[in-house]
């Protein structure tokens, strides 16, 4: 076959498949979107674990509250007095939270909302350790039986957005 000069436009016919070369931008690309999904997927999954062991540990610190608050209620009550203060800021008498720090080994901050005096339990309060609060409110009825025993336990996680600080 001939083919004459300065006649290049002239198109060839050939059957069959056809293999096109894909650009080399386009696979880079295809390779970087994938990298940055799986990086960021690995990152959520493992944010997601850490913060739900922190969560259960704080739960399981949050039980052994309720734990101490009973039996340091019982202490007081034994000495005719409640460990339950309304007025003061973390709503147990003076000494009283000194004494389930010590019974509990926890580091976290314990406040009590509110107390059933007939059973000695606790039927509302928060612990709050780190960047977790866990609030425990009783579900138990009322006759006595299964107050403070019976609750739930709802566990927050929460982080420092913003701080002011007052001059």
């Amino acid at each position: 076959m001939k083919v004459a000069k300065g006649r290049s436009s002239e198109k060839v016919h050939v059957e069959g498949t056809q293999f096109y070369r894909r650009s080399a931008i386009r696979d880079i690309l295809r390779i970087v979107i994938i990298t940055i999904v799986t990086f960021v997927a690995i990152f959520v999954l493992a944010a997601w674990a850490i913060i739900d062991a922190g969560a259960r540990q704080a739960f399981k610190e949050a039980r052994d509250i309720r734990r101490a608050l009973r039996i340091v209620g019982t202490e007081y009550y034994g000495n005719m007095s409640s460990i339950y203060d309304q007025y003061s800021v973390n709503g147990m008498t003076e000494g009283a939270a000194e004494r389930i720090a010590e019974m509990s080994t926890r580091e976290g901050e314990v406040i009590l909302y509110a107390w059933d005096d007939e059973s000695n339990a606790p039927l509302q309060f928060e612990y709050r350790t780190g960047l977790y609060r866990v609030i425990y409110s009783d579900i138990g009825n009322r006759d006595g039986v299964s107050v403070g025993v019976e609750g739930d336990f709802h566990v927050y996680y929460s982080f420092e957005v913003l701080r002011f600080e007052a001059q």
